[in-house]
This record gives C-alpha cells, structure tokens and sequence, in this order.
C-alpha cells in the first residue's frame, strides 16, 4: 500500500482498529526514522545561548502568527511557516527538525465586585488574556515531505527531547536582550545617606496589602511614598501644573527637617520586588532618585519582607512618560481630534518595546522613502536568500526585512472598525533590529530614551558601513544609502581686516539650525506675561478654567537661517584672528533640517526651548549656497604661514586646519586639537572630537605633535596600539586586518572591533576599498567616497519628526509622513497609524525635505 494511502485512511479512522494500531506503529516508526537521520549534531541550548524563538528571522512572524514560528533545532532560529522551505535551501536541502510553536489569546474573564484585585499597572500580555501555548516537531526530509508530531511525544529520541525541552524553557534571545538592557539601565548613584541612615524604634508595621495604604495627609491611595526613617507615608510629589500627587511625602520631610530632623529617603508603595524598588533621595545634594543597598534591611525594620512583594504601581519611569505624554500630547499627537484609522502597505506602524520611538520614528522617517524601497523591498528574496548564517546579525538582511515588513501587504491588511490593534497576528514588533542596530553601541543598547537625531546619523552610518561590500553583490550597484542625505559644508575664513581666506570643505547629512528666543517675533508679549507670572518654587495649583496660558515663542525659520549664514568672529588661526563663514557647497537630494530646541541650561542640565517655528512646505536655499575663492581673495599659503621650525619636519601627515578651528572653538587646546585630526585621519570634525572625548586623559594629549605627524594615527605610516592589536588579532582576525581596521577608525578599539565583525564576510573587499588602510571615517563609514549629489536648492517637506518631553532623553516621538497619491499627512505614533488632521508643523524636531529636481 502506497505510503499516502495508508496515511491517509489511518488519519481519517476509516481501517479497522487492529490494522489502524499496526499501521501506527510502522507510521510512527518511519517516522523516528527520519528523525534519526537528522539529528546529528543536536544539542541542548544552554541559558547563554542565544534561541531565536520569539520571532521570524526574515520575517516579523511570532509564535501568534496563523502558522506559528518553527525554530531550528540545529541553529536555534526562528522562521514563519512559509519561511522554513527556505531555511533549508539555505542548509543544503538537507532537511531538518523544527519545534513549531503556536500561540493563541483568550480573553481572561475579568473578577467583578469590591474584592477584585486591581489589574497591574503597565498591563502585561497575560494581564488580559490567556496564552494557550501549542508545540510540534516538524520533520522536513531529505525529500522535502513534511511531517508533523504533537508534543509531548514519548517515543522522540531522548537527544530530540532534551534540546526541545530547552528551546521551550530558555527565555529566548529577545528576553535576553531586555534583560542585559535593563542590567545596562541600573546606573543610579548610591545614596550618601544609606550607610547611617536613622530609623526611629518602630511603632508599626506597614501592611503588604496595598489595600491599607493611604497617605496620612491627603488620604490618597496612589503614588504613595514610604519614609525608610519613621515610617510616615506620604503622597508623591505635585507637579507644575498641579496633577500629580499630594505632595504628602515631600512636605513631611520638610516638616521634620524644621524640626530638626533629617528623613531624606523614601521608597515607592507598589514599585517594592525582590529586584528591588524606585528610591528618592530629598536631600538638597542629591534630590534626585538613588541606590540604596541596605533596602530590604530598611524595609524589613517597617515589616516589610521584599521577597514577597510585587508590583503594583508605576514606576518614577512610567510616571515621566505619563506626564510627558499628556504634557502637549494634545497639539503633536492630534488627540483631541477624531482620527481615521489606516492600514495597509506604508502606513504599518511599529510596536513600541519600551523607549524605543525614537527608533520607529526614524524608521518610518527613512525606510519608505522610494529609495530605500527600490533597494530593500525584497520581494523577491534574493537578499535574504543570500544572508549569512547569522542572519539576525545582517544589517542588509534586517534592513530588508524591516522595509519589506513596512511596505508590503504582510501585516497590512485595510483597517476595520473593531479590529484589535493588539492583535499579536499583525503587529511589527522590530527586536531583532533593535538589538542588532544598537549593538556595541553604549546608549542605543540601552532602554533609555534617545536623541532621534544622533540615532538617525549612526544608524546611516551602520547601514554604510554594511552596504560597502554587498553594493554590486547581494545589492544592486549604486552609492550608499546614506550618500541621499549627504552635502558638502563650506567653511570660509577671513583675515580680519585683509583680503586673505581660506576654504575648505566637509561632508555633513544634516543641516542644524540654532534656535533662539531672542529670535522670537513675540518676544515682547512672551516676556510680558512671564513678569506678570512669575515661576513659583513649589508646585503650582491646579488651572482652572479660564487661567491666562503662557504664549509659546514664535521663532521665524528666516533668522534661524540668517544665523547659520552669519559670520562668526574672534576665531583664532595661525597666531591671528579670523572670522568664519559657513555656507552649503551642495544641495542634497534629501535635506534633512535639524531645529535645535535642546540645550544645557545654568546648571548643566538637559532643557527643551518650548517654541513654535512654522516651517514651510517649500524651501529655497539657494541663497546659502557657497561660492567658493572670489575675485580678489587671497588663499593663505600653506608653508608660507608654517613656524620655520615646522618645515624641517619630514613628510607625514599634518592636521587639516579647518578640523583644528573647529575643535579649538569648543575650547579644547590647539595641541590636543591637532592631535585629534591627526588620529583620525583629518576625516572632520565629528570623528576628532569623538577621539578627544576618548582620549581627553592621555598624559600627552596636550603636548606638541612629534616630528612627523603621530597623535596616534598620524604620520605617512601612523603607529598602532600593540594592545588594542593584541586583543583584536586574539579574535581571530589577520593583522593586516586589525592594522586596517584602526587606522580607519582613529585607533579606537571599540569602533575597529564593530569595523571587523561588519565587515567579516569580505574583509580584504573591505581593507582594499579603504586604500590599503587609510584613510576612514567621514559620513559613509570610510573608504573612498561618492561625490555629493547636487541640484538646485529648491525643496518640498515630505516628512518630519516630533518630540513630547522636556529633554531627548525623556519624552516621546512620533511622525509624520506625506503618504499616498493624494500626498495626505499622515501620523505614525509607534503602532498606530491615522490619518493627520493637523499636522504640528511648527513643533516639529527632524524636517526632512526632497529637492525638487531630484529623480523620481
């Protein structure tokens, strides 16, 4: 009988119970067979090893998709269901085992009446629903055929069982990375007081149940702060515009302080684990939240046994989202007005995983941009075909995957009234980018919010840096991505009082504008009503209905860009004074324009410039553009000028001088300066101030540069760090390699490191495109770089990002993208996607502009 027959009459019941029983066990034994045959090399994961089991690898499927996710046993990825054919093409069609997970919600039934436990603030998945979990073993043969075993299987070869065991019970790669975000997040100072705190005799005990506490003042329930010193419990803190708390627990330390008595730290009721908990320090040196290591010690003098404590209240965290988002979430995020939901391809929204806007917002800001979507809309899935073993640590094969996700019909089907935009089927959950973007990289690894901008400009740099070696390969030919973005800056320095300059030029992808609120055209009525309201100390009331609201400033784009152009004086140079110009040299295709609001404030602190820039759907800029050496200018000669001393110095390379201006403008001693643009190679100015912050506590970092150049990356041939070579070459790479690799990278071991790995599939590729090892750096991740694409500075708005906080390292961002054949604004808020009513543009942060003669 035909191996499909019989399968098929066991399947469906219709032979007779003792052939049925007969034929089981032969089908379940060819079965083990195939088995057999493909579990060489199996083992069980151990709990550093990375399991891919949360999502697709070249795909956003989870175990919530209609096919599930099936995991390699062998490599321990994840693939969609109609991805693991793939999977194997890619291992040799040799077949292979997979543990197919399937997932499914239901909703929980909710406990009614007085007695029900409040649901956990910051509502976990398993708050709501149930999680009703279904393993397989798919068995793919030699042949292709497809077989599929129920889990639990008492006849699996024990090998199969143990790694199936410990692919289901290992955390998984995207918990892992949390987690090693979160261990990075715990940098809170210790408090000074922790050591002598004074804890009076006590005489009560705090309840564990959060249903008893209340704060002794206001009887509030929530946002509750216990003193570690007597115990006293009291409301958090009020904020400015009187939401908050009671404030309970500050005044009371105030109280007691008047008294005499020093009570500085308290601990939030509901945030107490066996991790640990949000503690605030009120005194004056500190004020701030603090590390107190004695905690459980603490707490366990008021009765409170952390070890059985759980969650139940925000975070100080969740609290400064919370605030920031209702803060002026109303104008940018268009919450008071009734939005059209959209889906579909491009305008899919990506899942927020904790502080992570800023990174979905640059995601839909450039990945679906017609380029991005020419070169990575994989649809025929030749670059995820070609991808390398380690395909979640592909940059190209991630990119693709992310802009395919976004683009495509996968995860966009049109949005329905009633659809559940939680719905785990269709959301774009980007861990896997994330992790690999941020990787190596000391705050883009972290959960802390960052600045979209500075993330903008390394993720273009990362994507440069992997597209070097697959251009003309796994990519169709052409420049780097970022080069779209990229335009050469003017820098002109004049004699003062004389007729000779000097000109150079540097490689810039964002133009950034001052903003200043002595530029405000309003400045008087803003200056007007904050003498007649003047700050107060403390918490301000609550408004009411019919209190005058502050003017925001209004700051004209015009005399942000008259700053840009103006000339700057008193710049020091070759022993005189000069002035500076700066001017663009060419127009890009994609501009994009930076408002600068931030900026540190008297006492060093981060601060946002609260104030509305209209900015304009056209743009003209030619005016800015550059014009080069004039008639009757005299260039300053480039030996004539040089100290005697310095022309008997052999060949070598010397520090652009442009480089040094900038780094001497900021303060850093010319020594140093000329020190830094030697290291890296006179790259510009960004890479030498990133190597003097590194640096800046070098014994010699102010001394003369030697004969000859050096610096650490200076001269024709500079010298390398034999430790940082040591340690590089001890990762198996040639040292021809690691030589390269510092060279063009200013001799950071970090940034030569990340250099290597991104590089490891054509390494001598790479080092050849560097000219043997020099050079580096510059805005397309070194190597020999494309010319600036030029046109006429004339512009239109496509898009642009928002901030909603007080600093970039708190807050939120969204954005906005002109979308569709009609060119209607539309708001991508992480994973919400409406239509755009009234688009803030005069809030906006990051504007990104298209040049008008630029091709289609």
């Amino acid at each position: 009988m035909a191996s499909g027959l019989w399968l098929k009459q066991f399947n469906s019941g219709r032979a007779p119970i003792g052939v049925r029983r007969r034929m089981g066990a032969c089908a379940m034994e060819a079965i083990m067979e195939k088995i057999r045959a493909l579990m060489s090399g199996l083992k069980a994961p151990q709990h550093f090893d990375k399991v891919y089991k949360d999502e697709c690898a070249f795909t956003f499927d989870t175990p919530y998709s209609v096919g599930g996710l099936a995991v390699n046993l062998r490599t321990w990825m994840g693939f969609g269901a109609d991805m693991v054919d793939l999977d194997v093409r890619r291992n040799g069609s040799s077949g292979g085992l997979y543990l197919v997970q399937k997932f499914s919600r239901k909703e929980k039934e909710q406990p009614k009446g007085e007695d029900s436990v409040a649901p956990t603030i910051g509502l976990l998945l398993e708050d709501k629903w149930e999680v009703i979990k279904e393993h397989s073993l798919l068995v793919v043969d030699k042949s292709g055929g497809r077989t599929t075993v129920p889990l639990p299987c008492p006849d699996l070869p024990m090998m199969v069982q143990d790694v199936i065991d410990g692919m289901i019970k290992h955390q998984g790669a995207r918990s892992m990375e949390e987690s090693n975000r979160y261990e990075q997040d715990q940098e809170l100072k210790e408090s000074n007081y922790f050591k002598d705190l004074v804890q009076i005799p006590p005489n009560k005990k705090i309840s564990p149940n959060p249903k008893d506490w209340k704060c002794a003042i206001s009887g509030d329930t929530q946002n509750l702060w216990l003193n570690l010193s007597d115990g006293f419990i009291g409301g958090g803190r009020k904020f400015f515009d009187g939401s908050g708390g009671s404030n309970g627990a500050m005044d009371h330390f105030k109280e007691e302080q008047a008294k005499g008595n020093f009570y500085p730290l308290v601990v939030k009721l509901g945030t107490i684990t066996p991790q640990g908990a949000d503690v605030y320090s009120y005194a004056p040196d500190e004020d701030d939240m603090v590390k107190d290591p004695l905690l459980a010690k603490h707490l366990e003098h008021w009765g409170i046994d952390a070890m059985k404590m759980e969650k139940t209240d925000k975070t100080l965290a969740e609290m400064e989202v919370d605030f920031n988002l209702s803060y002026d979430f109303s104008r940018i995020c268009e919450s008071g007005e009734d939005l059209v939901r959209l889906r579909g391809p491009g305008l899919i929204g990506l899942k927020n995983l904790g502080n992570s806007c800023y990174l979905n917002s640059t995601v839909q800001l450039l990945m679906a941009l017609p380029e991005a979507r020419k070169r990575y809309a994989d649809s025929d899935m030749k670059i995820r075909t070609s991808a390398p073993t380690e395909a979640p640590q592909d940059v190209v094969t991630q990119v693709a995957k992310i802009v395919s996700g976004l683009t495509g019909s996968r995860y966009g089907p049109p949005w329905k009234e009633g659809d559940d935009e939680d719905d785990p089927k269709l959301l774009v959950s980007p861990g896997m980018f994330r992790a690999l973007i941020g990787r190596n990289h000391p705050e883009f690894s972290s959960g802390r919010q960052q600045d979209a901008a500075e993330f903008l400009q390394y993720f273009l740099e990362q994507l440069s840096r992997a597209e070097r070696t697959a251009l003309g390969s796994r990519l169709e030919a052409g420049g780097p991505f970022a080069s779209l973005f990229e335009f050469a800056m003017e820098e002109r320095l004049a004699e003062a009082g004389g007729q000779r300059v000097k000109y150079s030029s540097t490689r810039q992808n964002m133009l950034g504008l001052s903003i200043k609120i002595e530029d405000a055209e309003n400045l008087a009525e803003v200056a007007a009503f904050r003498t007649a309201h003047p700050e107060q100390p403390e918490a301000k009331k609550p408004k009411t209905e019919g209190d005058a609201e502050e003017p925001k400033p209004i700051i004209p784009l015009k005399t942000s860009l008259e700053r840009f152009a103006a000339s700057e004086d008193g710049i020091h140079f070759r022993g005189m004074t000069v002035s500076k110009t700066s001017s663009m040299g060419t127009m890009p295709r994609y501009l994009l324009v930076q408002l600068q609001r931030y900026y540190v404030d008297e006492k060093w602190c981060p601060n946002k410039l609260d104030c509305k820039v209209p900015m304009p759907d056209k743009l003209s800029l030619e005016h800015l553009r550059g014009k080069g050496v004039q008639p009757g200018e005299k260039e300053f000669g480039e030996e004539a000028e040089a100290p005697a001393a310095a022309k008997e110095e052999p060949a070598g390379l010397q520090a652009d001088e442009m480089v040094v201006v900038q780094l001497v403008s900021m303060d850093i001693a010319e020594n140093a300066a000329k020190r830094a643009a030697v290291a890296t190679q006179n790259s510009g100015a960004e890479a030498a101030i990133a190597w003097y912050f590194e640096h800046s506590g070098d014994p010699d970092v102010n001394d003369p540069l030697p004969i000859g150049g050096g610096g650490g990356g200076g001269g024709a041939e500079p010298a390398v760090d034999p430790e940082a070579l040591m340690m590089l070459s001890s990762m198996g790479f040639s040292e021809p390699h690691v030589k390269a690799a510092l060279k063009a990278c200013g001799g950071s071991t970090e940034r030569a490191a990340d250099w290597l790995f991104s590089h490891a599939d054509d390494l001598d590729g790479a080092v050849a495109a560097l000219g043997g090892g020099g050079g580096g750096g510059g805005a397309a991740g070194g190597g020999t770089e494309t010319p600036c694409e030029d046109g006429v500075g004339e512009y239109s708005l496509v898009g642009f990002i928002s901030h909603i906080g007080r600093n970039t390292s708190s807050g939120h961002y969204v954005c906005h993208m002109k979308r569709g054949e009609d060119g209607g604004w539309v708001i991508f808020n992480d994973q919400k996607v409406a239509k755009s009513e009234s688009p803030p543009l005069e809030l906006g942060y990051l504007y990104l502009y298209r040049r008008d003669d630029a091709p289609r």
